[in-house]
């Protein structure tokens, strides 16, 4: 497993953050990449889609491809936003390192994900990445604050009549739908658009 070092020195990370963005143990990261023991199949995957990489790539069986050459990029990660996504990244809880090979071009950024509303897909505790963005597509997953509330994720609807629908996954919160009125008074804010996520386990 001593690719998992080469990747973590190339791409500058000390073994205490990447085991920290892992949510392993410091002795367990130490332990693949010495060849001590081995990640199980869930480890595996998330290593790779952290770095960008196969599986394979991770087991010596093949060469590394253009995406894993392709430049990391860090993002503020936030474990709350209670007063809309500003600029000054001054209270990000810590910066995770995304592949842009494998994202649109723009600004990024994270939010740990604190609420059940995306039960069973999202769950507390996820890492959500979104790109920055006021709007959303229609049936995209954005994260919006309303008024002064925390923001959250919600599947974003927009109907023909106007307004928006912001619809939960989980079954036991109703969609909510708001007029442009309400929209403006509130407010209503799309923080960003989601692009992935990273189950906690």
């Amino acid at each position: 497993m001593n690719k998992i070092r080469f990747l973590r020195i190339k791409n500058s990370l000390k073994q205490e953050d990447l085991a920290k963005t892992l949510q392993i143990s410091q002795s367990s990261l130490s332990g693949y990449e010495n060849g001590r023991y081995e990640p199980d199949s869930k480890m595996l995957l998330k290593i790779a889609g952290y770095f960008g990489v196969s599986v394979d790539y991770l087991l010596g069986r093949n060469v590394p491809g253009k995406q894993e050459n392709e430049p990391l990029k860090q993002i503020p990660v936030y474990r709350k936003i209670g007063c809309g996504l500003q600029k000054k990244e001054s209270n990000a809880i810590y910066y995770e390192v995304i592949n842009r090979a494998n994202l649109p071009e723009g600004e990024y950024f994270g939010l740990i994900v604190n609420d059940n509303r995306m039960e069973p897909r999202i769950r507390p505790g996820d890492l959500v990445i979104a790109h920055r963005q006021d709007t959303a597509p229609n049936s995209s997953i954005a994260i919006v604050q309303i008024g002064s509330y925390n923001a959250t994720l919600f599947k974003v609807v927009k109907p023909k009549c106007g307004g928006i629908v912001l619809v939960s996954f989980n079954l036991n919160y109703d969609p909510v739908f708001y007029t442009e009125e309400q929209i403006a008074s509130l407010p209503i804010r799309i923080l960003g658009v989601m692009e992935e996520f990273r189950g906690k386990c």
